[in-house]
């Protein structure tokens, strides 16, 4: 079973995230008025960007990608790490922007999203040789902050709200939930990448198990949570 998840992780990864993606557009319709129309835009963006960070694995098979190849983007890095990290810190602070009801939380995560991005804006500008070599471990906490704010305001309004009482009725409960327990478990491995070496096969494996099950978690909760939901009036 073991060799099995490893040897298909991309394919597993990638299906679940096409499974979301369908998912969303299915349900389309009963979410074209409300703010979980921009979140499907996202599902099929987030999609996109990691089809297209498979690049590394086709040098041998498409000759033209020779000009990535010999440059600094010969490796995936760079585009999750902006499109990516980077991109989730805008998004979120975005989508939470708005569907909280609360204008301090609106303000507050506004800032703490606009004030992270900055900060890693510059902190890739100062470390542009790794930016293009590795994923850089403070981005990560600076999404996961920016993130975990959004959600945990989100579960404070929920549970000071009457939603409360019919809360698995609410997309945005299966959204800030299911992003809530991937950053929480997934942004400390990111510390540890200096042990993601042949070196240390043990914890190559264990990291690859963690993302593997964190992703098909998230995605399905995501696609329960869009046909299950229902749109507030």
């Amino acid at each position: 079973m073991e060799t099995f998840l490893r040897q298909n992780y991309g394919a597993i990864t990638h299906g679940v995230e096409l499974l979301a993606v369908l998912v969303g557009l299915f349900c389309y319709k009963k979410f074209r008025l409300t703010a979980a129309r921009y979140f499907i835009f996202f599902l099929l963006y987030v999609f996109t960007i990691d089809l297209i960070g498979e690049y590394p694995n086709f040098y041998d098979q498409i000759e033209w990608l020779s000009i990535i190849r010999y440059s600094k983007f010969h490796y995936n890095y760079w585009l999750f790490t902006v499109f990516y990290i980077l991109g989730s810190i805008l998004f979120f602070m975005f989508y939470y922007s708005k569907i909280l009801k609360n204008k301090t939380y609106q303000t507050t995560v506004i800032i703490i999203g606009s004030v992270n991005f900055i900060i890693a804006v510059i902190y890739i500008v100062f470390n542009i040789d790794a930016f293009f070599i590795k994923f850089l471990p403070l981005l990560n906490v600076l999404a996961c902050i920016s993130i975990l704010v959004g959600t945990i305001f989100y579960f404070i309004e929920l549970l000071q709200s009457n939603k409360i009482l019919n809360f698995y009725i609410f997309l945005d409960f299966y959204i800030s939930i299911a992003l809530f327990f991937w950053w929480i478990v997934t942004t400390p491995v990111i510390f540890y990448g200096v042990y993601n070496s042949f070196e240390d096969l043990d914890f190559v494996l264990l990291k690859w198990q963690i993302f593997l099950f964190s992703n098909v978690l998230m995605y399905l909760i995501f696609a329960f949570g869009l046909l299950i939901s229902k749109t507030e009036k």
